[in-house]
């Protein structure tokens, strides 16, 4: 379980091909002992940490039970450390009571800021009185973290990868007890290197660091653990998202665009169809992909789906109770580091998304962000939103921070002024994303007349046009005139 001499190089040679820390260095990142620059309110008793590797997005699960310190202040605010250096891989972080299960705020805090740790403030549901405890679990997900090793396998070859991070649960307070679970898919697993401390013990898929006691603010070390994982790493490296509101149809128009790679162990070699019929359950063992599934709503009709060739005949749809499974599937298996684009549509009545505010002309709009794929992770995400054509004051409501929220005007057929659209662009989403997004905006009763009103306008001047153009005379010469 202990590193040798050729082992450490390789591992060191390893870590510096992945680059996990980016532009800091593993040996610099862990080099010194940092100290917590958040007010020292708090002791942590006990802590129980999670960090689940069986899915290409790493889900990390903290439970602390948190003493107030402070001799005569209540406290309201705990606050959680990331490293800077994985502040880009954080993608969802939450928090709630683990007693009561509710849900507390959290918030990327601005005044305690390091060029080491990001922190996040948790402010709890009610004042900690001094010497009181409370039981706090925060989850998070990681994306991007783990990384193939070796980086290409064969066509039915299992991959394997490996995970380099810390072994300690990362705190802004000292914890008398801390201990760690790693949990793999399965019991193929190698641990490379751990702390000195207290020896590893693996059970089955699990790894278990520690019990460790008296662990300081921050307290870092290495760790790192390689593991077989079969199946693909799905990334959508582009979704743009394209939602179109007729309030004189009742109709919500939308439409995906998919630009997806898969981020398993690169294939070795060439595809081989003739082994892939011989053994076609060998692709389920690697990291092929044949296919995909995502969620439509219940009651979408005109339902499409295209790649860069155009109509797919490999698709198929499955009505559950409360919404319409689309299944998908490419032309080809697509193994690690292939890559494929398509982009699929529907309508929807729009009754079921828009709702009128009581005694007023404003409306709410409510969708969903994006359409979840398992275990998949989206790059760059554009969400457009063409409102009805009158449309004004619009405001969007999102669930959580996002890049961007653009607001513009976007002209189609039969439009005068143009529709007021709202563009939402985000990165480093998951499925745990999936979640409604709102958009309010006024809309008058004498808005509705605008398109009759342009589509007559439009056909009278054709028809005037037209019996202008009927009374012209386009012969070339003038008329005879007979004697």
């Amino acid at each position: 379980m202990r590193l040798t001499a050729t082992t450490s190089t390789l591992v060191a040679t390893i870590i510096a091909a992945l680059s996990l820390t980016s532009s800091v260095h593993a040996e610099e990142f862990w080099s010194e002992k940092d100290v917590s620059i958040v007010p020292q309110t708090f002791k942590i008793t006990n802590l129980l940490r999670t960090l689940d590797l069986s899915k290409p997005i790493i889900r990390e699960i903290t439970s602390a039970a948190v003493q107030n310190i402070h001799t005569d202040q209540n406290q309201t605010d705990y606050y959680f450390p990331v490293d800077q250096a994985y502040s880009d891989n954080l993608s969802f972080i939450t928090a709630e009571n683990r007693k009561t299960k509710e849900v507390l705020e959290v918030t990327k805090d601005d005044e305690f800021y390091d060029a080491q740790f990001q922190y996040y403030r948790i402010k709890l549901a009610t004042p900690l009185p001094p010497g009181e405890k409370v039981q706090i679990t925060v989850r998070t997900s990681l994306t991007n973290i783990i990384r193939a090793f070796p980086t290409h396998v064969g066509q039915a070859e299992k991959q394997k990868f490996i995970f380099f991070g810390n072994p300690f649960a990362l705190t802004a307070y000292p914890a008398t007890k801390q201990k760690t679970t790693v949990i793999t898919p399965n019991n193929v697993l190698e641990v490379h290197e751990h702390p000195e401390e207290v020896d590893v013990v693996v059970k089955n898929n699990q790894v278990i660091l520690g019990p460790y006691n008296d662990v300081n603010s921050l307290e870092h070390g290495i760790f790192e653990v390689q593991y077989e994982m079969t199946g693909a790493v799905p990334h959508i490296r582009s979704l743009r998202r394209e939602i179109e509101v007729s309030q004189w149809g009742n109709n919500l128009a939308v439409e995906e665009h998919y630009n997806f790679v898969n981020r398993g162990a690169e294939l070795k070699g060439q595809f081989s169809r003739i082994d892939y019929q011989r053994n076609p359950m060998g692709i389920r063992e690697g990291n092929g992909v044949l296919g995909f599934q995502t969620k439509i709503p219940k009651l979408a009709r005109d339902i499409y789906y295209r790649d860069e060739i155009g109509n797919i005949s490999t698709s198929a749809i499955a009505h559950q109770p409360d919404h319409i499974q689309l299944m998908l599937k490419p032309r080809f298996p697509l193994f690690g580091g292939w890559n494929t684009t398509w982009y699929i549509g529907y309508n929807t009545p729009l009754d079921g998304y828009l709702r009128k505010v009581t005694g007023t002309d404003k409306y709410i709009l409510k969708v969903p962000a994006i359409a979840p794929m398992p275990d998949t992770t989206y790059e760059d995400v554009e969400i457009r939103v063409v409102l009805p054509e009158g449309a004004k004051n619009v405001k969007a409501v999102l669930p959580y921070e996002v890049d961007e929220i653009e607001y513009s005007t976007t002209k189609t057929y039969m439009d005068s002024a143009g529709r007021s659209t709202v563009t939402i662009l985000a990165s480093n989403l998951i499925e745990d994303h999936a979640q409604d997004l709102f958009i309010e905006y006024e809309f008058s009763q004498t808005s509705y007349l605008t398109k009759p009103l342009a589509a007559a306008t439009m056909l009278m001047a054709i028809y005037a046009t037209s019996i202008v153009f009927s009374r012209l005379d386009f012969k070339i010469g003038g008329s005879t005139l007979k004697k």
